[in-house]
């Protein structure tokens, strides 16, 4: 008996092992203040605890990484957290970086990791990617874990930040950033729908096929070349046109945000450079931030032209007003996040690191010059926020259409809810032929089945900011209904012809279903002097209704 027990303890030792990352256990108390979600690798992405990553790679491996930077090679690579040493995994790595980060191995050099190069499906934690920046741009140290964080906070999707002490080789390669880089596991958390495709930006490429697919198709690019396409109009062509096919109030968001925290490197400041767009199986695209490791320090306008699809939307009013209000709600939520409470607490964690690490290209006394400066900055550039938006109240606006009686060339009127004093104006946005709608009312005309996409806005007034909401009306192909003349009672050997009526333009047949009578076409002849025939009344469905069928009672007398 002991021996089988012992047997069995054996098989369940392994199973556990094999099932967990984690090697070895430890019990550490942690602050998990900045910790965001639920997910298994959440806990990596805390600013408030400093990892460990181990990276070794075979020479051969290392010379030919020298050689081709970019090209991923075979690695190996091993996580300690405060849950103890993971296994050690064979991965992919490259060397991280552009222009102003790229350092090579004889520096403080960022790395990209794979972690299912080699084993396909393999994940730590989840996690199929991992970026490790070098922060060789950011003296602080901090300026990522502050600025995604405002991102997150307004509700941008954008990675989550952790730290780790890198060891390639046995040779302490000093602090990184662990980014959370844009892969499946990441964008399920924030699209459930699925993700059709991810596209990421370089410097001087705007929005268009020219982006690297990270995600989707890398040969069906017209959904991107569409987009592009779009962004060719302007005004209030483009304002109606783009936002049925983004999230114009998450993209306005986005920029706003980089404006705010100073992101000359992204999307927005002239040339764009690091920024990702995506689109969910919903057919949605959203922006999406990198590369924040130069904010917070450059103190651009609140408001101006840059890039093509922020210049479209502050040289249109409405749009314009839209990004007012992002400010204004950026400004809104900041005392809730106190950041420079977080720049602080961040920094005590990561201050042995930071004096610790031997190949940063910057001396301790300027990293701690450029974290008071930080805060600084983000106290002054708050109080200018609050000077450049003024008195104005945040509006508020919710719209929907009861979608349970529909009737072609019926209506639909909107029930809607509302904060603000301006007048409420109502746009079709795409779905002619499918719909018109009342542009003070917002009642919508029915014409025939399918999409149309309805605009709303609440235009900017003394006291009120402006909003807007977009809402698709499905309008579903409709049952159809038989309408056929009284029947009288039929005698044996006479017919009758039938003229059924149908909502639906589609063919009528009708097919006997039991009793003694003969069907032709669309008439009935009696085969009996008694009982009852009952006939089917068909009609094939078009482009607004569905196929229909009714049962016809038709009574047999002498």
């Amino acid at each position: 008996m002991k021996r089988l027990l012992g047997g069995w303890l054996a098989v369940l030792f392994l199973a556990v092992s094999f099932s967990n990352p984690v090697a070895a256990q430890a019990t550490t108390v942690v602050d998990k203040t900045y910790v965001e979600g639920s997910d298994p690798q959440a806990f990596l992405f805390n600013p408030l605890q400093v990892n460990r990553v181990d990276i070794t790679m075979t020479p051969e491996a290392e010379a030919a990484l020298r050689n081709e930077p970019r090209v991923y090679q075979p690695a190996t690579i091993k996580l300690t957290t405060e849950r103890g040493a993971t296994s050690i995994y064979n991965v992919g790595l490259h060397i991280k970086g552009g222009w102003g980060s790229f350092r090579s191995l004889d520096e403080k050099t960022g790395f990209k990791v794979k972690v299912d190069f080699s084993v396909k499906g393999q994940t730590i934690y989840g996690i199929k990617k991992f970026t490790l920046n070098n922060m060789v741009q950011d003296t602080s140290m901090l300026h990522e874990a502050t600025a995604y964080r405002l991102f997150r906070a307004m509700g941008v999707p954008a990675p989550r930040i952790g730290y780790a002490n890198v060891f390639f080789n046995g040779v302490g390669y000093g602090l990184h950033s662990n980014i959370e880089t844009y892969d499946k596991p990441m964008l399920a958390r924030w699209f459930p729908a699925g993700t059709a495709h991810l596209f990421e930006g370089a410097y001087g490429v705007e929005v268009g096929p020219d982006m690297q697919v990270d995600e989707g198709s890398s040969t069906d690019l017209s959904d991107i070349t569409e987009l592009r396409n779009l962004n060719a109009l302007s005004g209030q062509e483009w304002f109606d046109k783009i936002r049925t096919r983004v999230d114009l109030n998450e993209m306005i968001m986005n920029w706003a945000v980089e404006h705010y925290i100073g992101h000359w490197d992204g999307y927005t400041r002239g040339w764009p450079n690091n920024y990702y767009v995506h689109k969910d199986k919903n057919g949605l695209w959203t922006m999406h931030p990198w590369g924040t490791d130069q904010t917070w320090v450059s103190w651009n306008d609140l408001i101006d032209d840059g890039a093509t699809m922020m210049t479209r939307c502050v040289q249109y009013d409405p749009c314009r007003e839209l990004f007012e209000a992002a400010i204004a709600k950026i400004q809104a939520k900041l005392p809730s996040l106190a950041l420079p409470t977080m720049v602080d607490r961040i920094w005590a964690k990561i201050q042995p690191s930071v004096l610790a690490d031997p190949r940063k290209p910057y001396g301790y006394n300027d990293s701690l010059g450029a974290m008071q400066a930080t805060k600084t900055w983000m106290t002054n550039r708050f109080q200018e926020v609050v000077n450049h938006t003024g008195n104005r109240l945040s509006s508020s606006l919710s719209v929907v259409f009861p979608q349970t009686h529909f009737a072609i060339q019926g209506t639909v009127k909107p029930k809607l809810t509302k904060t603000g004093d301006g007048v409420l104006s109502f746009r079709r946005l795409d779905g002619v032929g499918i719909c018109e709608v009342n542009q003070l009312t917002g009642a919508v005309l029915v014409l025939n089945s399918g999409v149309c996409t309805i605009g709303v806005q609440l235009p900017q007034t003394d006291n009120y900011r402006a909003v807007m909401t977009t809402v698709r009306l499905a309008i579903p192909k409709l049952a159809s209904r038989i309408i056929v003349q009284t029947i009288a009672p039929l005698r044996s050997g006479w017919a009758v012809r039938l003229s059924p009526q149908s909502d639906s333009s589609g063919l009528v047949k009708l097919k006997l279903k039991s009793g003694r009578c003969k069907v032709s076409g669309l008439t009935v002849k009696a085969l009996s002097s008694s009982g009852k025939c009952l006939v089917t009344a068909s009609v094939a469905s078009d482009e607004n209704y569905l196929a229909g069928s009714k049962v016809l009672t038709i009574t047999l007398r002498r």
